[in-house]
């Protein structure tokens, strides 16, 4: 049997209610449509989002850098260690003339994090996958990557709790069903 195709779609901007396809064989859970619309307006509070580099990390559908270029951001940056992911995100942007707009890294995050620490993003996505019992971990190393006033999203399974250092502070946080996301904000 093969991997069967699942849909969500973009809730703002100029690409809003475009299908976004999601490879359904247990390693990509997008980020639901109503937890993205709250995080954007959040975000929208504090920063321009037209002004942002992006970094999409365990990207999966790519839904949450795909919002984000469709609200304006300058550009995205989307790693995952699924080629598919990845292909399916490449074709959509071919499809929507915004390539140029991004780069797709195929390779480990934690390993892709670990030399990439000179590049610097305004905003971070962090939706590892559940299964992860530690998703502080990604948000301590992914803070060297995002400029002083940046902001992270971490998604991550409510039983979880975070301990941040003196470098981080959660700005805004929620609880939707079993998922907590929150935005936290680089000192």
């Amino acid at each position: 049997m093969g991997t069967r195709r699942n849909t969500t779609r973009i809730t703002g901007g100029l690409w809003k209610r475009t299908i976004v396809p999601v490879l359904e064989d247990g390693s990509v859970r997008p980020t639901l449509s109503r937890i993205r619309e709250t995080v954007f307006n959040w975000i929208r509070q504090d920063i321009q989002i037209a002004e942002c580099k992006v970094l999409d990390l365990f990207c999966g559908s790519g839904v949450l850098g795909l919002e984000a270029l469709s609200r304006g951001a300058v550009s995205a940056c989307f790693v995952d260690y699924n080629m598919k992911s990845l292909v399916g995100i490449g074709s959509l942007l071919t499809r929507l003339n915004a390539g140029h707009k991004a780069t797709l890294i195929n390779e480990e995050v934690l390993s892709w994090l670990e030399h990439n620490i000179s590049k610097q993003y305004d905003l971070a996505f962090l939706d590892p996958p559940f299964a992860f019992d530690n998703p502080a971990i990604y948000l301590s190393k992914v803070k060297h990557l995002v400029k002083k006033n940046g902001l992270v999203y971490l998604e991550n399974k409510s039983s979880t709790s975070i301990t941040l250092d003196s470098e981080v502070e959660c700005w805004r946080s929620a609880r939707a069903g079993t998922v907590y996301y929150g935005l936290y904000r680089i000192l």
